[in-house]
């Protein structure tokens, strides 16, 4: 899911900021940032389901996710407070960041190798 929604945000960079009812003028001028934050997400992404796919273990991948999903929660949040952003656009994507945050880290400690044992 991370790796095609930044694979959309390279591709239509408009999209996010119009959807988060941003100015048209600041649009314009932001496709270079949203592209930008677009190819962390496929970088995440893509990292993650190879070493998935290798049989490596994916806790690193998941928390730098989850690191980064926490960092957008609290990016939207100063921008809500600025009134930057619209609200209700602002208030799903910084639940759903909180969201993949929390998951992100939980999955990370489950997929991390214990060193106490029974």
């Amino acid at each position: 899911m991370r790796t095609a929604v930044g694979g959309a945000m390279i591709a239509v960079p408009r999209q996010l900021p119009r959807t988060l009812g941003v100015d048209a003028a600041t649009v314009t001028r932001t496709t270079w940032l949203v592209r930008m934050v677009g190819v962390r997400e496929v970088a995440l992404g893509a990292g993650t389901l190879l070493a998935a796919r290798r049989g490596e273990a994916t806790a690193t991948w998941v928390l730098a996710q989850a690191f980064s999903d926490a960092g957008d929660a609290v990016v939207m949040g100063v921008a809500l407070r600025s009134r930057r952003v619209a609200s209700l656009p602002a208030l799903a994507v910084i639940g759903f960041a909180l969201g993949g945050a929390a998951v992100g880290v939980r999955t990370a400690l489950g997929d991390a190798p214990s060193t106490a044992r029974d």
